[in-house]
């Protein structure tokens, strides 16, 4: 095990307000941007590890300090930004503790891909012909995604027990393929709960239909925001809907998946990047295409905005989108106006940052 400054002490003394129980990981207001609403940073005490879901910063306690220090510009190879940063870890008398190593990040190998596409096959025979599916096909088609799209995209519900149940006739390696992937968590008393149960799934499909992620969203209307879309732990993220496109079309990123659906309903090439922040290992293939970027009407979608266009210096970005009150993204439009008036506002909005995209 790894002896570093203890983080949890170090945020205490920050001033960052942490919950009782400090000993799994947990969810706090992000100090280095204005969250306000939703808890965006994730803190993992047993690898004195965070990171921002919102604003993609992420450490550990060295980090922590060298960013309320220095900002964004923190290196710590920068040999005296990183003594600053220890000499005030030193002068709070910030304890070392033992952390675990960080766990390898899992490789999306043959195996897995074949217990995801396998997972989002089950998934979406449960959406069209299981009596829980029924409410998540409602759901679907109030958000304005028909049965076609459904189909097309291969959406999903994850009905309890229906992924154990079918897994118990395969054979044992794509099992623990799927285990690998994420589709399970093992509870306290041993047994395995599936992660995304009782959501409406997303899967990643890419050009030879295979799967290399999935979503789910919740149908609580209970759920708290942070908690209301889920994606696979573990697993490389991918940007939703860009392993299927063209390079020689313009490619729409919105946050949300289903605006990336209705996008492609409309004919255009909606991609999702599925939350605020883009990982950086994600950067190098979405820069292989023309980006335009939707915003979402709300601060932390601006926020987002701002961070992907620094990211991708040579994206456009829609600014200018014409939302009215209580719209909040594509989805509302769509929803209040329907399709075609829908896609004319888009359209003329396209053709403000000069993008001319011909849709049927």
């Amino acid at each position: 095990m790894d002896k570093k400054p203890d983080l949890v002490y170090t945020m205490q003394k920050a001033g960052v307000s942490l919950p009782r129980d400090t000993s799994r990981p947990f969810f706090v207001l992000c100090p280095f941007h204005d969250d306000r609403k939703s808890p965006n940073m994730r803190v993992d005490p047993n690898q004195g590890l965070f990171y921002c879901f919102a604003c993609n910063v992420g450490g550990d306690a060295i980090t922590f300090v060298g960013l309320q220090m220095f900002g964004q510009i923190f290196n710590p190879r920068d040999k005296e930004m990183f003594k600053q940063v220890v000499e005030r870890l030193e002068k709070f008398d910030v304890p070392k503790v033992e952390y675990k190593p960080p766990k390898r990040p899992k490789q999306l190998t043959q195996e897995i891909v074949q217990a995801l596409t396998m997972a989002a096959r089950i998934y979406h025979y449960a959406l069209t012909t299981h009596p829980e599916g029924k409410k998540a096909r409602d759901e679907l088609i109030r958000r304005k995604i028909d049965v076609a799209a459904m189909r097309t995209y291969r959406l999903g519900y994850a009905a309890e027990g229906a992924l154990v149940g079918t897994l118990s006739t395969y054979p044992e390696s794509l099992r623990k393929a799927a285990e690998e992937a994420g589709l399970f968590i093992k509870r306290k008393d041993g047994r395995m709960r599936e992660l995304l149960s009782r959501r409406i799934i997303f899967p990643d499909v890419m050009k030879n239909k295979s799967v290399h992620h999935m979503t789910g969203r919740s149908l609580d209307p209970n759920t708290k925001a942070a908690y209301k879309y889920f994606a696979l732990s573990g697993m490389p993220k991918t940007i939703w809907g860009l392993g299927r496109a063209k390079r020689s079309v313009p490619v729409i990123l919105v946050e949300s998946v289903p605006d990336a659906v209705n996008l492609l309903q409309m004919g255009f090439q909606g991609a999702a990047v599925g939350g605020t922040g883009i990982a950086s290992y994600l950067l190098a293939n979405l820069k292989r295409y023309d980006v335009v970027i939707l915003p979402q009407n709300d601060e932390r979608g601006r926020e987002a905005t701002t961070f992907w266009s620094e990211l991708l210096p040579k994206s456009r970005v829609m600014w200018e989108y014409p939302y009215k009150q209580g719209e909040k993204d594509v989805n509302d439009q769509v929803c209040k106006y329907g399709f075609s008036k829908t896609k004319e506002i888009i359209i003329k909005a396209l053709e403000e940052v000069k993008v001319t995209i011909e849709v049927k």
